[in-house]
């Protein structure tokens, strides 16, 4: 529960900050409501953010005097880097916008300043990360992923980091704090989103995941992801809309609710087009006119309005959504752990990391963060999963329990194929 607790007090104290100067407006339910900055370009900041808390002090310590009570400064961390001039590591994600994001707001500064070479992958997937650290044959060093893949992974699979080149870890959510992640945490949602050349004016469109799971009331070609992580949870939210009473989220899901949400989901398996496989899927299937309403990221839909024809897309907060927080990690045997490690030390801090959420509607999870976030452009912050009309209809999951249930326990993996190919 306390993990719960402190990122819905992150979540308030974002959106406490994002009113200080401005009241923040909720984004209208039109075609034109998608903010108008290019992808291409960082957004323009409206004001200069204040000293960032981490500001290094005039004497630059050996790595060895740094410790966990004295961690890192930036500084510090900066002048270990430049020791790796020349090397490379290998970093793999989810590809698409979010890692389009990560380049332009990390990867590319960070190559730049240090002369490192990042070599990209994606997509990442759990069972290729597993089969990589059970059998040493480990190609990827850093990796980035929903924070629930931190606890199914643990100890076996990832690099324990130091704590003493990590100490802005301070200021994250609990949850998000494991001994094995780091690096530039967001926060991102998902929810329904759809196309408004299907349901112009939103008429017709869905409300609620009730009605995304009312094929007669709503009719519509339909997609969920190929994976039970926020569906079991869409089942029990079309079932008990009370839940948004309650914005600390769920502790678990029983197993009586689980049969439940499987039972739910059963009722609309014959009637989804299809189980979509990666984060372009949805707004790309919507934009082609072979979707009219799909589960979708929020940032993935955000990063597609930019593109021609993409105000015809529709991300639905006020529908309920779940919001989760994303870390990074080091896989277990990282043939480049040190010099990985450093990167992700210095993403971590507020000022560096921040600059990812200039690319794609995901916020930064540090609560040093928050001075940061007042200086994007106003359109922006409210099309963060932060906002006043976010707020309305959100839920936080325990990504421990469902980290540590995905192929253990519950073993929802396991019971999601069984779904999918109707042999349960």
């Amino acid at each position: 529960m306390l993990g719960l607790l402190s990122i819905a007090l992150v979540i308030v104290l974002v959106a406490a900050a994002c009113g200080e100067d401005a009241t923040p407006t909720p984004v209208p339910a039109t075609a034109t409501s998608a903010p108008a900055t290019a992808t291409s370009a960082p957004a323009t900041a409206t004001s200069v953010p204040p000293t960032a808390t981490s500001e290094p002090t005039t004497q630059i310590r050996p790595k060895s005097e740094w410790t966990a009570e004295n961690p890192a400064t930036l500084a510090e961390i900066e002048a270990e880097l430049e020791k790796y001039r020349g090397s490379s590591f290998t970093e793999s994600g989810w590809g698409g916008a979010w890692q389009a994001a990560i380049r332009q707001g990390v990867m590319e500064k960070f190559t730049a300043k240090f002369g490192i070479t990042i070599i990209e992958d994606s997509p990442i997937e759990l069972a290729k990360m597993q089969a990589m650290t059970r059998t040493g044959n480990v190609t990827w060093d850093v990796v980035d992923f929903g924070t629930r893949w931190a606890y199914t992974l643990g100890d076996e699979g990832l690099e324990t980091l130091n704590p003493a080149m990590h100490g802005y870890k301070a200021g994250w959510p609990e949850v998000a704090v494991t001994p094995w992640t780091g690096g530039a945490g967001v926060m991102w949602s998902t929810g329904i989103a759809y196309s408004l050349d299907s349901f112009p004016n939103h008429v017709g469109a869905p409300k609620s995941w009730a009605d995304f799971f009312d094929v007669e009331g709503v009719p519509g070609r339909r997609s969920l992801g190929d994976r039970p992580n926020e569906n079991i949870y869409f089942a029990q939210m079309a079932l008990h809309p009370e839940l948004f009473d309650n914005t600390q989220g769920f502790q678990k899901l029983s197993s009586a609710q689980l049969d439940e949400s499987f039972e739910k989901l059963r009722e609309i398996r014959s009637d989804l087009t299809l189980f979509w496989k990666t984060g372009t899927d949805c707004p790309q299937l919507l934009l082609s006119g072979e979707l009219d309403m799909c589960s979708a990221w929020n940032g993935r839909i955000w990063n597609a309005q930019q593109e021609p024809g993409g105000s015809s897309l529709y991300y639905c907060y006020e529908c309920g959504h779940i919001n989760q927080t994303s870390v990074f990690a080091i896989l277990k045997g990282a043939p480049n752990k040190e010099v990985a490690e450093l990167y992700l030390a210095w993403i971590g801090f507020p000022e560096i990391g921040f600059e990812i959420s200039k690319y794609i509607t995901y916020g930064p999870i540090h609560a040093d963060a928050l001075p940061f976030v007042q200086t994007l452009p106003q359109n922006l912050i409210d099309a963060l999963p932060t906002s006043p009309i976010a707020l309305e209809k959100m839920l936080v999951i325990d990504e421990v329990w469902l980290g540590t249930n995905l192929s253990a326990g519950e073993n929802l993996v396991e019971r999601w194929t069984a779904f999918t190919q109707g042999t349960e």
